[in-house]
C-alpha cells in the first residue's frame, strides 16, 4: 500500500510464527432509541478497571454504563451532545461535548466536562472558538500517565493540552498536508479534517487520526511529530472507502479513519468510515481485520467509531449508525 512514512521489512519467519488469532464475534446489544439501554448514535466507550463499560450516547445527551455483556447497570445524564469519553487517574470520566449533528435538540457543544462515575458534574470549561481553551467539535480525549488531559480540537485542526483542573497548558497542529499538519485534503472549517481521535501508547507517545488525509500521526506527548503513515486505498489495510449507510449514493466526504486504541503489544487498532477495524502495528504494517464490510449484520459496521478493551482482552465497537455496540475476541490475553 502507499505509505507517507517508510516502514521496516518485516521478518517473514517470525510473522509465520507468530500470525494473529482470527477475530471472532462475541455479541452484540443496543438499538436505536430513547428508553434506558437503547442508543441514539453513540460515539465513544471506555471500560474501567472492573470492567464496567461507559458509553457516550449522543443524541440522547446521557452516558450509560453496562456490564461485560451488554446488561445496562446504569444511566444519567450528562450536557449536551457528548462525544469522547476517557477516564482520568481519579476514576471520573472525561467528556467531550460536538455539536456534530443536525438531530440534535440542544444546539451546544464545544467543551469538555468531567463527571463521577455515578454522574455528577465535576466541572466543565470550552466554548466555541480558536483561541486557547475554546473549542470547534472537540472529538476524541485522552488522559496522559501524568493526569494531562488531551483533546481533539477537530475544526481547529489541532490537539490542545489541559491539566487535570482544565488549566489550559499548550497546543500544537494547524490546518494543512504536511507532515504535523491537519486536514489539508478537506475544507480549513470542516471537522472530517482532523484530528477526530487520540490515544497513549507505552511510552507516552500520542496517536492521532486523521480523516480526510487517510493518514495517522504519531507524536511526542509535547507535540514533536515522531511518524506518519496511511492509505488511501479501499482495501485491507487502507483507509479509504466512502460511508453507504445513508439512503443514496455513498457520502463523498465521509471517509478515512476515525477512532485509535493501543493494545498491550503496541499494536493500533484504527476504526474507519469505510466499516473497516484494522490492526497495524507501530511502524504502520497491517496485520488484520476485525469486520471489513459495511452493513448491519454481526460483525459488520456503519462507520464504527470508540473501541475498548477489557481486562480479558475483548475488543468492544461502538457500531455508531447502527446505534449499538459489538464485542470480539481478537487474543489479546
Amino acid at each position: 500500500m502507499l505509505l507517507l512514512f517508510p516502514i521496516a521489512v518485516p521478518d517473514l519467519s517470525l510473522a509465520q510464527s507468530e500470525e494473529p488469532q482470527t477475530a471472532t464475534f462475541l455479541k452484540t446489544w443496543g438499538q436505536q432509541g430513547d428508553k434506558p439501554g437503547e442508543l441514539h448514535f453513540p460515539i465513544d466507550i471506555m471500560i474501567n478497571a472492573t470492567d464496567e463499560i461507559f458509553v457516550t450516547d449522543h443524541l440522547n445527551d446521557r452516558v450509560q454504563k453496562f456490564d461485560a455483556e451488554g446488561k445496562l447497570l446504569s444511566h444519567f445524564p450528562v450536557l449536551p451532545n457528548p462525544g469522547g469519553i476517557a477516564l482520568d487517574k481519579q476514576g471520573n470520566l472525561v467528556l467531550s461535548h460536538i455539536l456534530a449533528s443536525g438531530s440534535s435538540k440542544h444546539k451546544i457543544g464545544d467543551r469538555i466536562s468531567i463527571y463521577s462515575p455515578g454522574g455528577r458534574l465535576i466541572r466543565h470549561w470550552g466554548q466555541l472558538g480558536s483561541e486557547p481553551g475554546q473549542f470547534n467539535c472537540p472529538g476524541g480525549v485522552a488522559v496522559a500517565a501524568n493526569g494531562n488531559i488531551y483533546v481533539a480540537d477537530q475544526t481547529n485542526h489541532r490537539v490542545q493540552v489541559f491539566d487535570p483542573t482544565g488549566q489550559f497548558l499548550f497546543e500544537w497542529g494547524k490546518y494543512g498536508n504536511q507532515p504535523g499538519e491537519f486536514g489539508g485534503k478537506a475544507t480549513p472549517k470542516s471537522r472530517v479534517g482532523g484530528p477526530q481521535f487520540l490515544a497513549f501508547d507505552s511510552q507516552g507517545n500520542v496517536w492521532t487520526t486523521e480523516g480526510a488525509n487517510c493518514r495517522v500521526q504519531q507524536f511526542t506527548p509535547k507535540g514533536k511529530l515522531l511518524q506518519h503513515w496511511g492509505s488511501d486505498a479501499d482495501q485491507p489495510g487502507g483507509f479509504g472507502g466512502l460511508f453507504t449507510g445513508f439512503d443514496g449514493p455513498p457520502a463523498k466526504g465521509l471517509k478515512g479513519p476515525i477512532s485509535i486504541i493501543v493494545d498491550d503489544d503496541d499494536q493500533l487498532w484504527i476504526s474507519a468510515v469505510s466499516g473497516r477495524v484494522q490492526q497495524f502495528s507501530p511502524a504502520g504494517e497491517y496485520l488484520r481485520s476485525c469486520g471489513e464490510k459495511q452493513g448491519t449484520a454481526a460483525g459488520e459496521f456503519y462507520a464504527p467509531h470508540g473501541m475498548a478493551f477489557d481486562s480479558k482482552g475483548h475488543l468492544y465497537v461502538v457500531d455508531a449508525y447502527n446505534h449499538r455496540i459489538q464485542k470480539f475476541a481478537v487474543g489479546q490475553k
